[in-house]
């Protein structure tokens, strides 16, 4: 699969880490600093895009309120805004997709240590799983689990007798892979109802997960915060999407991290933990003088380069739909009496004629006709 040959490159990455420190859990730790290096340019491009954007946000809600009741020429007004500050709307959206198109490759390497820090084959592997769905019986929610993460569910049964048959060569290569830090077993899943009682390794277990949806909450309070600070006339900051997904993403951590090996939850804590810091860090670098020097550097830098594909086809969409309503309207247009529409029956007429005299020359110029001589509007009739 695609997000395998990602994960190959990072693998060996996390193979060296582990061959310096011999410990499953700080090796996440160190990958999880690596992996947030390498994706810190595309993060700080994002950071910079919503930073300018919300310097416009004053002359957006003004666009907005002008044209509250005509959507299609906000729209345009808006795009014209952007081309003009050198502002590429989908630069941001392009940044965070190629962050997690990377981190789809990197959630492979944590679920699979065995492929990519032990090295194991995939057809011991497959023979190893096999083996295991035959010792476990009618336990079906461990067999459902074994499916879903099996690395993590055979690392679990490595000190477990006859869990994988007669591949005593396979269960002792696994049974010295130090999976245990701070007192944590990161094959274990957590659980409310610890068999030896609330042990301080049982509580770690539980705290894994809900620390690391803590965590994620906080990021995104503080990241609807700042947004809201710097752009607060935007509709989507109180959108009830918006605000369901601060609460629903921790939710669901806590829930996977409470149904899976806390190796995944690991991740997540530490991932979160450095997304914070660096989100943090980079609010504060970018602010007062030093966001506008950045924002005029990045305005003269779009414009060398010209609109992008985005506000090209936004420009080509307002144009064709103004294209649209104008034929619409030629058809359909009905005479107002004075004052309806601003305009009096004199200048309605005018208006109305000059709107045929151009729908003559579109038809002339369509059907290889000649164009019809113009008229004088001043003429009396």
């Amino acid at each position: 699969m695609l997000f395998d040959l990602i994960a190959i490159p990072f693998g060996w990455v996390m193979w060296a880490i582990y061959q310096v420190v011999h410990n499953y859990g700080l090796s996440i730790l160190i990958f999880t600093v690596f992996v947030k290096i390498i994706t810190l340019r595309s993060t700080y491009k994002m950071q910079v895009n919503q930073a300018r954007m919300g310097l416009l946000s004053g002359r957006l809600a003004k666009l907005r309120k002008s044209f509250a009741n005509n959507q299609q020429r906000f729209q345009e007004e808006q795009n014209r805004l952007y081309t003009e500050e050198g502002v590429n709307p989908s630069a941001g959206c392009l940044s965070s997709l190629l962050t997690m198109f990377l981190l789809f490759g990197v959630y492979r390497v944590v679920l699979k240590p065995l492929t990519f820090i032990l090295r194991v084959d995939a057809n011991t592997l497959k023979q190893a799983q096999a083996e295991l769905t035959k010792f476990l019986g009618d336990n079906k929610a461990e067999i459902n689990s074994l499916k879903a993460r099996p690395e993590l569910i055979m690392l679990k049964y490595r000190n477990t007798p006859g869990a994988f048959g007669d591949m005593s060569g396979f269960a002792e290569k696994i049974s010295k892979f130090n999976v245990k830090i701070f007192g944590i077993d990161l094959t274990a899943i957590p659980t409310f109802h610890p068999k030896n009682g609330w042990t301080l390794a049982a509580f770690m277990l539980v705290a894994v997960p809900v620390a690391a949806a803590l965590v994620q909450l906080a990021m995104s309070m503080i990241s609807q915060s700042h947004s809201k600070k710097s752009n607060p006339d935007n509709p989507a900051q109180s959108s009830c999407m918006m605000n369901a997904m601060i609460y629903l993403a921790p939710l669901m951590t806590i829930y996977f991290g409470m149904i899976m090996p806390a190796g995944l939850a690991w991740y997540w804590l530490w991932n979160s933990i450095f997304s914070l810091i660096v989100t943090l860090l980079l609010y504060k670098y970018l602010s007062g003088e030093r966001l506008l020097s950045i924002n005029e550097k990045e305005k003269q830098k779009q414009l060398a380069k010209g609109p992008s594909w985005m506000q090209r086809m936004m420009e080509q969409s307002a144009q064709y739909q103004a294209q649209q309503n104008g034929r619409a309207g030629e058809g359909n247009r009905t005479r107002y009496a004075d004052g309806d529409d601003g305009m009096s029956r004199k200048e309605r007429a005018e208006y109305e004629k000059k709107l045929i005299e151009a729908a003559r020359k579109r038809a002339a110029l369509k059907y290889g006709e000649s164009l019809p001589e113009e008229e004088d509007s001043d003429e009396e009739s």
